[in-house]
């Protein structure tokens, strides 16, 4: 990874802990990111009206309000506020619901710092860079079409959820997955990483898997950024309601 490769970005880290926080903000001013410091969500949100940040790095258990309650302020006040990553120690929010939130990753503690430093250049990059990258071997395929089956999705700024019959094999979190939705005027495909799964519809034996987009292509590409310009999504991957 390039050395540089944050440089000219202006990063905000979050966290009550000063020695953690100065070893995070070293490590990202390291590959070249000017950042900001705050020590609770006060401050973060003062840095936040005064400065252009492009991405923000928050815990989540701190004095005077949590990462979450940063992350809805941030959402209320701007759909399209920064990216942010939480951090946690504890089972403080589920992965469906921090991603449901707007959070674009939950990372547990303890944590390797090279894991947060791709995910800082990936989310401060151009969102076709982010849905354009080189992925492993896929494990399964889901493949939905209108035409033959009611499926339900939702698609959000990062990723999607979608319904699929109880398959045989279980879904693991972090394992590749190709996908396919076809409806009457186009094909939704490509390559997702599965962020969380939960059982969906006991009766009919369906689950609802949570798909983090990694490769998209062609069509599938144009139409994402598309409906991304058109219609800005609080949620980087939406839950849906259970049945």
């Amino acid at each position: 990874m390039d050395d540089q490769a944050l440089l000219g970005k202006n990063l905000l880290v979050v966290d009550d802990e000063v020695d953690l926080r100065d070893i995070v903000a070293s490590e990202l001013e390291f590959m070249g990111a000017k950042v900001f410091q705050a020590e609770n969500i006060s401050v973060a949100l003062n840095v936040l009206s005064e400065n252009k940040i492009d991405l923000v790095v928050s815990d989540i258990r701190m004095p005077g309000g949590t990462g979450i309650d940063l992350l809805d302020a941030m959402k209320a006040r701007d759909v399209n506020s920064p990216p942010i990553i939480l951090i946690t120690g504890f089972a403080d929010i589920t992965v469906e619901d921090a991603f449901n939130k707007g959070a674009e990753a939950l990372m547990n503690k303890p944590f390797r710092l090279d894991d947060l430093i791709k995910m800082a250049v990936r989310f401060c990059g151009p969102l076709e860079s982010r849905v354009n990258e080189e992925v492993g071997e896929t494990s399964r395929v889901i493949d939905c079409s209108i035409d033959s089956s009611i499926f339900e999705y939702s698609i959000g700024r990062g990723g999607m959820s979608v319904v699929v019959d109880h398959p045989a094999k279980r879904f693991e979190v972090g394992e590749n997955v190709q996908f396919e939705l076809k409806f009457s005027d186009r094909t939704f495909n490509g390559t997702a990483v599965c962020r969380w799964h939960k059982h969906f519809d006991q009766v009919n034996h369906k689950i609802a898997v949570g798909l983090e987009f990694v490769k998209l292509a062609g069509q599938s590409l144009d139409y994402f950024l598309s409906h991304s310009a058109e219609k800005p999504q609080i949620s980087f991957i939406p839950s849906l309601p259970l049945k």
